[in-house]
């Protein structure tokens, strides 16, 4: 079975989007995957010529203004004729994740695509929207670093012929259990999808969200995002830089 995936983040490097399609793909074992970026319009011409040839079509996406982004309702429109032409029969599944704490957030976002599905002629297979799409991004940097610290840290005792204490290893345990808690619900329902896409079945929409409470998520996406801006916008070096008055006079 050809599974095609397409990360439909308009960001060129990381982003939620892209963490969720590449863990997504690690659960189609038995299936033939490939994974495309959806940035743009110049991705278009070559997903859509691969479209007869594919079975399952997923698409990993993030919600814009309880929407589609703007370049993935531009490629559908355009795929939508291509679909009718070439009389596609592949069976579409997407993975909308939000900043919003709340999995529903992202309802009427899959309605989209199941409308499209309509429209085209495409199987809709199900979808799955996940609440606090970029904790969960953080998170799956932020963990695995700390285990890594802890794992190292082991290994340099073992080197140097100290003895590892069983603390070490129950305070390593302890961490990669809170990593799991934390995104039992998310795994769990993309682990349901990958069996539906594996099976070439349908399933309904499921939501599901990081497991934090509101009243901590919401300050620290907050602070998040506050300095994510500051340090990939310009807004920084504008406050720093000289205001050259006469110049502009």
């Amino acid at each position: 079975m050809n599974v095609l995936i397409l990360n439909g983040s308009p960001k060129k490097k990381g982003g939620a989007s892209h963490f969720l399609a590449s863990l997504f793909r690690s659960m189609l074992f038995g299936c033939q995957v490939e994974t495309k970026p959806l940035h743009g319009e110049s991705n278009y011409q070559n997903i859509l010529e691969q479209l007869p040839f594919t079975d399952s079509l997923i698409l990993s996406v993030p919600l814009y203004i309880d929407g589609m982004p703007s370049h993935v309702q531009e490629f559908l429109e355009q795929a939508e004729t291509f679909c009718k032409q070439k009389n596609c029969r592949f069976t579409l599944y997407v993975i909308s994740n939000n900043g919003f704490i709340e999995g529903r957030q992202n309802r009427t976002h899959l309605n989209m695509y199941q409308c499209w599905c309509e429209r085209s002629g495409i199987r809709w297979g199900g979808g799955i929207g996940i609440g606090g799409g970029v904790m969960l991004h953080v998170l799956s940097i932020v963990y695995p670093i700390i285990l890594a610290i802890y794992l190292l840290n082991i290994l340099v005792n073992f080197v140097c012929g100290n003895s590892v204490s069983v603390d070490m290893w129950m305070t390593l345990l302890e961490n990669a259990m809170i990593y799991v808690f934390l995104n039992i619900g998310v795994l769990y329902c993309m682990l349901r999808l990958a069996w539906t896409v594996r099976n070439q079945k349908t399933s309904p929409n499921r939501y599901t969200r990081v497991l934090i409470p509101s009243f901590l998520f919401i300050p620290c996406a907050d602070v998040f995002m506050i300095l994510k801006s500051l340090c990939n916008g310009r807004f920084i070096f504008v406050l720093m830089k000289k205001d050259d008055y006469k110049a502009r006079t």
